[in-house]
């Protein structure tokens, strides 16, 4: 009989030993006589403990569920499970993702949520509620930052460990959000070890500004002067290698050139980056995201990556998605939101049919090895996180 260990405290016996039988074993007793038998043992004092450094080593590796239901065990294990430390290595450990869409209005029970196992995209037994509107901004290390934009009000939320934070607003008069074009970021800051939110706003009289939100602080600090023209309000800023970037144009209602407004998170600076220098980039359907941690560039239906983040020639073809069509309907590309393994891509499309030409969303896995793809269930917008134990409240 395998066993880990167990606290020297011997209160709530009967209830360790839910989660102490085997390391296998979900938080059911396996039987009856199991359960006497491992009393027995605690009652006789055999059952031999480990050093709290291996218990570390065991725990980090554990799902969150579960790690979550272990910090009610005792003191010790929720002071060790609670280190920031810890909570880093398991981040760094986390390989389980799942799917979230969100809907977020600041008012009492103004979020709706749903989650879904990364690999049930492809399940005919999901039942999806559908939302009117997606409020994610953007996910990292396991948070969720979603946003009002009618209030100008965001927030952060790891649905993994239930854990919400409301920011205070980056605008104090009410009457200015409401005259206010906003787009929101989010993301990590190597350089100080903490998480930033990050907004670009303007009004059709004024130029764009920015300010910045550092978790743990109180308040909003204006970035530098934005000398980049104006930003496309209409999607949220990507986050990859400690920056937060937004499509943006020379001039407003997206004319004039187009190139990508880099935020770095570690000094508050902006700079312009450039797409790939083709033909087949064009200015008429660009969508910014992330595959295996590079930047991506959605472009009609090519998707292209930055190799070397910040280097114009590292741009590199990924895929070329070809034309989706059933003999009803079509899918357009809009979005690469993950890349397995097998190299197969879940895709964001926009389904156009001959009856309804404005469509709705709709997921897709593409296989580009055969050139194949199958349409899911799946008709929110959704966003691809870690399941972690970093809260937005420390």
């Amino acid at each position: 009989m395998s066993t880990t260990y167990v606290p020297n405290n011997k209160k709530n016996h009967r209830k360790r030993l839910r989660l102490i039988r085997n390391p296998n074993l979900v938080p059911e007793l396996e039987s009856e006589m199991a359960t006497a038998e491992l009393e027995s043992e605690i009652n006789n004092d055999s059952l031999p403990t480990l050093p709290i450094e291996l218990v570390a080593e065991i725990f980090c590796r554990l799902p969150v569920k579960l790690l979550v239901q272990l910090r009610c065990m005792c003191k010790s294990w929720n002071s060790l499970i609670s280190d920031r430390s810890f909570t880093r290595k398991h981040l760094s450990l986390s390989t389980t993702r799942r799917l979230h869409s969100a809907k977020y209005k600041h008012e009492p029970d103004g979020l709706v949520h749903n989650s879904y196992p990364l690999d049930s995209v492809l399940s005919t037994e999901v039942k999806q509620q559908r939302l009117p509107f997606n409020s994610i901004v953007a996910s990292c290390d396991g948070i969720l930052c979603l946003c009002d934009k009618r209030k100008g009000i965001a927030v952060l939320w790891n649905p993994s460990i239930r854990k919400f934070k409301e920011l205070p607003p980056p605008f104090e008069n009410i009457q200015i959000r409401k005259k206010v074009f906003m787009t929101f970021g989010f993301g990590y800051d190597r350089v100080s070890d903490n998480y930033k939110v990050a907004v670009l706003y303007y009004t059709e009289l004024d130029t764009t500004k920015g300010k910045v939100h550092t978790l743990g602080t109180n308040s909003w600090k204006t970035s530098e002067i934005f000398r980049f023209g104006a930003v496309c309000d209409e999607q949220p800023g990507t986050t990859v290698s400690g920056t937060i970037n937004w499509m943006a144009y020379t001039e407003w209602r997206r004319k004039g050139p187009f190139f990508i407004v880099s935020f770095d998170l570690g000094n508050d600076s902006y700079q312009k980056l450039f797409p790939p220098d083709h033909a087949e980039i064009s200015p008429d359907y660009l969508t910014l995201s992330v595959l295996r941690d590079c930047l991506c560039l959605i472009s009609d239906h090519h998707i292209w990556i930055m190799k070397e983040y910040g280097i114009q020639d590292s741009w590199t073809k990924l895929f070329s998605v070809s034309y989706m069509q059933h003999p009803t309907k079509c899918y357009l590309l809009c979005n690469a939101l993950y890349i397995f393994e097998d190299d197969r891509l879940l895709l964001e499309t926009h389904e156009e049919t001959h009856e309804d030409e404005d469509g709705k969303k709709k997921l897709v896995v593409y296989d580009p090895n055969n050139d194949t793809f199958e349409v899911t269930r799946f008709t929110n917008i959704l966003n691809v996180c870690l399941e972690t134990l970093i809260s937005p409240c420390s």
